[in-house]
């Protein structure tokens, strides 16, 4: 396997998140690439990446099992890695031709959070709805069932200032599906034609 290139993209707590490009298409060389990018990028020759039954990705001893997270788009693939905790990763490729924002918002956000995306036009708009979106997706994965039960948590209305700070810590106690967690968001340019938005969460239990 030829050696992967990557960058370190988001760090929050004890976590960081790197995209690995270009990915390949299976998880067997998704796994691998994310490994050895990991390995070199937290300097750690021992982490092992494998799969549960659930196919969920999972690391060996001596880690946590759930401190590994990866979300994939086109050719890029980010990877997440907490040595002591869960932790959760998402990636997705703005679409600014087909992606109605508010709609979206509404079907999927809590009532709060769409009320925001409705307040802002166009291109506002469509960034902070991509924000909340990697953001939930990313700390939803923590819980380990993902996007299952919807997305309406956790709720991010209070945050949307932090949100558009690229890298900026935001701190979220327990809540109904969710233990307490920290997260953070960045937007990309020049990795595709459009901006990719990337989100790491870490679980703080």
């Amino acid at each position: 396997m030829a050696t992967p290139q990557f960058e370190v993209v988001l760090t929050v707590a004890d976590a960081m998140a790197v995209i690995v490009r270009p990915a390949p298409g299976g998880h067997e060389e998704r796994d691998a690439m994310a490994q050895a990018a990991l390995r070199r990028a937290a300097q750690r020759d021992d982490l092992s990446i494998y799969r549960r039954p659930s196919d969920r990705p999972a690391l060996r001893p001596p880690y946590h099992e759930l401190g590994i997270s990866l979300s994939h788009r086109a050719d890029l693939l980010l990877a997440g890695f907490a040595p002591d905790g869960a932790v959760g990763v998402d990636i997705e490729i703005e679409d600014s031709n087909s992606f109605d924002p508010t709609a979206f918002a509404a079907d999927h956000f809590s009532r709060a959070e769409a009320a925001a995306v409705a307040t802002l036009d166009g291109a506002a708009a469509l960034e902070i709805c991509y924000r909340l979106w990697v953001a939930k997706e990313a700390a939803l994965k923590i819980s380990g069932r993902g996007i299952f039960d919807g997305l309406d948590e956790p709720d991010l209305a209070a945050q949307p200032n932090h949100l558009r700070i690229d890298g900026a810590t935001v701190r979220l106690g327990a809540g109904r599906r969710l233990p307490p967690i920290e997260l953070t968001v960045t937007r990309l340019t020049g990795l595709t034609d459009q901006p990719v938005y990337c989100a790491l969460a870490k679980d703080l239990t």
